[in-house]
């Protein structure tokens, strides 16, 4: 490819067929290459996608590459003509030959192969340049010396066998698969994928080179050194140092690279503000001081036979390392927190004491870490000292035995047990390696001898271990003179060999009782106890007889009543004379034990109270606003006419993903999230889509333009840049998803109340003026029904009404023609249903039919409203099986849109939606009969629920979208419910009317609570007996979005309830006998047992603030003769509004018109 003649140069095809098996091995035809082409192909994953597909094939790559490298030595050794390859690689490389899409789950490397590599264990190797057993090879300095020698050049030997076996081991396909890892170590985002990768770099730097360790994966670690997590800090710590410890043979260039370049990059780390990460690196601190001692030596030793060339001096390198080692561990030694200096003392303190020399070790470790039993709080970490102490001064020698004595003694009385037995076990192990002096020696003795009776097994043990230690020691004239004189007092019977523990364990006296034990440490006033006890034991001395009764009547009540609790606690002289003995260290204990007891005292006296002035990291919100930045879907169009089929109000919100597509000028542009299988269009195959889930795209892309996206899916020779894919944390997609659909379900609520809202003001007629009030002035009687009118009903947008009756008639009325000069008011059309009397009627398909259904037949029936004829035509029947279902008593209509649904309530408690479209019943919902005979049901405005009422009082809620009862409530009296409507205003009330005290009652869904009561009666309001009439029709509307309500009933006055200002109610038409006149009632608002009741009261007339303007209209004379009295003659059957009209109809068969 370097020829002078271009035509000489061939293609990169042929260089590849010619060199295969020589510069290119047979992996990277069979193998690398497809696999590459993962990562390279479009389109593009992000580095964080890229080192999780990579964590899930290392092992496999691994596996691959080592049977390719075993399969070409074999090749070379045997050169036969074919070298057949073994089966499970032939597997892993088809797997990887059949995959031709680059997907994820198609380019999985499918290897089931034992990963098993030999990991050299870091503690295991490291642990042999130190004593491993310090009491068992430890005698003097001399010997330790020596052992350390010896035991340094097993290591070097060992690993220079361990490089030279391992160095044809090296896999040198793995380079290509480091450099992939390492270029993308700086584009990660996620912590996650940070510590997969340092665990891909650990895996290949167990099988590549130590060139490739020190200059193609350090320098990655140390950038993931210095992340902002702390827990990628903490692993690539632990990384780094496994990965220095891989490392065998040292390059000439490398030598000083802890000096230059290790220990310089980590220093920062003693301030690092995460204290996991400061303990991490106390944690390996020690190992890499050894490792550079290593490379140190190694270095030194390759340069005794260089004869050319600058020879760097041993002693001023070593020098150099100690000083920056020091730098480091003096910082973590004198860390503010206790973890990180029990950290470094319990990994490797002993590795530190080899690597700095006695001198140093003595200066710079025992001088710090005997510091730490200052610390009374913390008693893990004075635990912690006795326990790594031994190490440290076996290295130091016995020169640190003054050093050790005041803290071992300290150890002795210190208030935690477990403290106090690590403590006599480390002067065990000392006294085993003559590490003490015969003088302390027996000083300890004889104030560890006490701890025979101690009631702690573990302490007694660790004393028995102390004592035989000792008398191993010593020789037999100072154990029979000083040992002996000292242990008789706690053994049952003399013993000649107390060196063996078990012997010694087996003739001690029964240790003091832990109850005893316990109730003296904790007593207030210690002394005066011990003082009671000198006398007691000073009185036993001087008696004759040897029994002394008890003496309580010196002593003080606190005192007395101890000592009654201890006797009872077989506390005998004996123990009295043992705890005489170890008086001092009882003492001691007590007066910890107050100043901890009134510390803890301190620290509950502010329980309650947190200080959050000292809180570094303040507590983070996010707050999502929900409603969009496109208003226009919020918008409605001018009120005239809302229908479900053509409003605004459900077409974006319930198109389906197709129309969603057809229709993308109205998706809200801000969505970032699109998912790939939306991207290739309805036309594009399954099999083309690429199945990642939801990823993020490029600013660049224009989501709009489906050509360019297509062309993404389907042509991988584009350019790359553009078509990066970048992946986000699962828990940030999944909170941008959720608020996407928030926010599309706030704007759906939005919409939804609009719509409600309008309807229900539409339901007040929108022609009302905002100050109209009904005035009670006749406009029409009709006659034509001979039985009672069940149920008047306003057709949309015309000022047409309907009417139906017992008589089995349907007529239809002009309300437009009744004013003026007509002299006979007749309906414009009549139906004839010959099934007995109506007591449904409903209006369907927005005015173009009616429905209702007979109480007898039990039929339900569908009427076509003919415009130009004086009749109407039958369009559908159902018939009711009386004996099953029972007749129809209430009827609904329901407009989904896609469905017309008429719902009918039968009189055994079903309700049935009947789609007018279809024949059959689209769903039936079953109500318990034990909760009373379905009288009356309503529908919200939204149409999304449905209400119902029974004959025993009970209101139960039906959600119509899962078709499931929501929640049920029942009136305090059991009363029966005479009509249910929706509320105007409210969406989630209902107004509900029952039997008796023309009581009205507001309840709210959500809360199950009754949140208003009309009460237009005589009795005590809220009161449980049923008197006075009963309200049997109303209507509910809006006069200015505020809700009104009209309702009639037994006592023939139709009332107008006003709910924005409840005392403005009054009575709107007067029954035609009624002897009280409109001004002699008024109506107050209390509030009684938390909910507002309003009342109606007799008032005279001159009282009554009302008698003003609201009634003025009503109390007009008009000229000429004196008219007859207006009203109902009979209860009020129904009422209704055809635009300012009010319709009221009777159970005498009269429909009357008024204003």
């Amino acid at each position: 490819m370097l020829e002078r003649n271009p035509a000489n140069r061939k293609s990169a095809e042929i260089y590849l067929a010619q060199t295969r098996g020589t510069v290119f091995p047979e992996y990277f035809y069979s193998f690398l290459q497809s696999y590459m082409l993962i990562f390279s192909a479009a389109p593009i994953l992000s580095p964080d996608e890229k080192i999780m597909r990579l964590k899930k094939d290392i092992g496999n790559i691994i596996s691959i590459l080592k049977t390719e490298e075993s399969e070409r030595i074999k090749t070379n050794e045997t050169k036969p003509a074919e070298t057949t390859k073994s089966s499970q690689y032939e597997n892993n490389v088809e797997s990887i030959k059949d995959d031709s899409g680059h997907s994820e789950e198609n380019t999985m490397v499918e290897v089931d192969s034992d990963q098993s590599s030999d990991k050299t264990d870091l503690n295991q190797t490291d642990m042999k340049s130190t004593t491993q057993d310090t009491g068992s090879d430890i005698q003097v300095d001399t010997e330790l010396d020596v052992k350390l020698s010896e035991n340094h050049k097993q290591t070097c030997n060992a690993e220079s066998k361990k490089s030279i076996s391992t160095s044809s081991e090296n896999l040198e396909g793995l380079v290509i698969i480091t450099q992939l890892v390492t270029s993308c170590i700086r584009g990660l985002h996620h912590s996650q994928s940070k510590l997969h990768s340092l665990e891909i770099l650990l895996e290949l730097a167990e099988n590549v080179s130590d060139e490739t360790i020190l200059d193609r994966i350090l320098p990655y670690i140390f950038h993931l050194v210095h992340d902002s997590a702390p827990r990628v800090r903490v692993s690539a710590i632990h990384t780094l140092t496994k990965c220095l410890h891989l490392v065998k043979s040292i390059p000439s260039s490398d030598v000083n690279i802890f000096p230059e370049y290790i220990l310089p990059g980590l220093a920062h780390i003693t301030q690092d503000e995460a204290v996991i990460v400061r303990a991490a690196y106390a944690e390996n601190i020690a190992h890499l001081a050894h490792i550079a001692l290593r490379y140190l030596e190694n270095a030194h030793l390759s340069n005794l036979g260089n004869k050319e060339g600058l020879k760097p001096s041993y002693d001023s390198e070593l020098q150099t390392l100690h000083e920056m080692v020091q730098q480091s561990v003096s910082m973590l030694l004198t860390d503010p927190q206790n973890l990180v200096k029990q950290t470094l003392m319990e990994n490797g303190i002993n590795k530190l004491c080899v690597f700095f020399g006695k001198q140093k070790a003595n200066d710079i470790l025992l001088s710090h870490v005997i510091t730490f039993l200052n610390d009374k709080e913390d008693k893990e970490l004075r635990g912690s000292f006795f326990e790594c102490i031994v190490g440290v001064a076996a290295y130091v020698g016995w020169h640190s035995s003054p050093i050790l004595m005041p803290l071992l003694q300290q150890g002795l009385s210190d208030p935690e047990e477990f403290v106090t037995t690590k403590a006599i076990n480390a002067m065990a192990t000392l006294t085993e390696l003559g590490l003490l002096h015969k003088s302390a020696l027996y000083q300890l003795l004889s104030e560890t001898m006490v701890f025979l009776v101690h009631p702690n097994l573990w302490i007694r043990h660790a004393t028995v271990g102390f004592i035989s230690a000792a008398a191993r020691t010593l020789n037999v004239v100072d154990v029979q003179c000083k040992v002996q004189t000292m242990l008789q007092p706690y053994l049952k019977h003399s013993l000649i060999q107390i060196e063996k523990e078990i012997l010694l364990l087996e003739a001690l006296v029964p240790p003091i009782s832990r109850i005893v034990y316990d109730s003296i440490v904790k007593y207030n006033d210690v002394e005066e106890l011990f003082q009671v006890l000198e006398h007691r034991q000073a009185v036993r001395a001087k008696a004759i007889t040897g029994v002394v009764p008890s003496q309580y009547n010196d002593m003080s009540t606190s005192l007395r009543n101890l000592f009654r609790r201890l006797s009872s606690e077989s506390m005998t002289e004996a123990v009295e004379d043992q705890l005489l003995i170890m008086k001092p260290h009882l003492m001691k204990i007590n007066k910890y034990r107050n100043s901890a007891d009134s510390k803890q005292n301190a620290i509950k006296s502010a329980d309650g109270k947190l200080e959050l002035s000292l809180v570094r990291d303040r507590i983070r919100h996010h707050v999502v606003v929900l409603y969009p930045d496109t208003k226009g879907d919020l918008t409605l169009p001018p009120f005239k006419r809302l229908d479900r089929r053509t409003s605004e109000t459900g077409t974006y919100a319930t198109m389906n993903q197709e129309w969603r597509t057809m229709f993308a000028a109205q998706d809200n542009t801000q969505h970032a999230i699109v998912k790939m299988s939306d991207m290739t269009g309805s036309s594009g195959s399954p099999s083309q889509s690429i199945h990642s889930g939801d990823i993020h795209l490029s600013p660049h892309h224009c989501l709009s333009d489906m050509t360019s996206i297509n062309s993404l899916m389907n042509d991988h020779s584009l350019h790359e840049r553009s078509y990066i894919q970048y992946r986000c944390a699962p828990c940030r997609l999944e909170v941008r998803q959720l608020t996407y659909r928030k926010q599309e379900q706030h704007a759906a609520v939005l919409r939804a109340k609009r719509w409600a809202n309008n309807i229900a003001c539409e339901a007040g007629s929108s022609s009302l003026p905002k100050d109209w009030r009904p005035r009670g002035i006749p406009v029409a009687h009709l006659h034509e029904h001979r039985a009672a009118v069940n149920k008047l009903v306003s057709i949309p947008d015309t000022s047409l009404f309907a009417s139906s009756s017992s008589d089995g008639c349907i007529k239809i009325w002009d309300a437009s023609k009744m004013e003026g000069r007509n002299i006979a008011n007749r309906s414009r059309q009549t139906y004839m249903h010959r099934g007995g009397p109506l007591v449904g009627l409903t209006v369907c398909d927005q005015g173009q039919s009616l429905a209702s259904s007979a109480s007898t037949s039990g039929t339900v029936f569908v009427l076509r409203i003919e415009p130009n004829s004086s009749k109407m035509s039958l369009i559908g029947t159902r018939q009711l099986d009386c004996q099953e279902e029972g007749s129809a008593v209430d009827i609904q209509y329901l407009d989904f849109g896609s469905q017309s649904v008429l719902v009918y309530a039968s009189l055994y408690g079903s309700l049935v939606g009947w789609d007018l479209r279809c024949p059959g019943t689209i769903w039936r919902l079953e109500n318990d009969l034990k909760h009373g005979v379905i009288t009356s049901f309503c529908v919200n405005s939204h149409q999304q629920w449905l209400t119902l009422g029974t004959s025993s009082g009970i209101h139960t809620c039906w959600d119509l979208r899962f078709q499931l009862p929501i929640t049920s409530i029942k009136h305090p009296t059991g009363a029966r419910v005479r009509k249910v409507i929706t509320h105007p205003t409210e969406n989630s009330w209902i107004i509900s009317a029952v039997q008796g005290n023309n009581e009205i009652s507001m309840w709210n869904l959500e809360t199950d609570h009754r949140q208003m009561v009309l009460w237009a009666s005589n009795a005590p309001p809220l009161s449980r007996t049923q008197t006075g009439h009963t309200v049997c029709a109303m209507y509910a509307g809006c006069i200015d979005c505020s809700g009104f309500l009209l309702a009639g009933g037994t006592d023939m006055r139709l009332r107008f309830w006003d709910f924005n200002r409840p005392i403005a109610s009054y009575v709107a038409l007067p029954a035609a006998n009624d002897i009280l006149t409109p001004n002699s009632l008024a109506y107050d608002l209390r509030l009684i047992d938390g909910t507002n009741v309003v009342q109606e009261v007799l008032v005279d007339d001159d009282s009554n603030p009302l008698s003003g303007s609201d009634t003025r209209g009503r109390n007009m004379e008009e000229s000429g003769p004196e008219t007859p009295p207006s009203g109902q003659h009979d209860t009020i059957s129904a009422v209704a509004m055809s635009k300012t009209c009010i319709l009221t109809g009777s159970t005498d068969g009269l429909i009357q018109v008024w204003k």
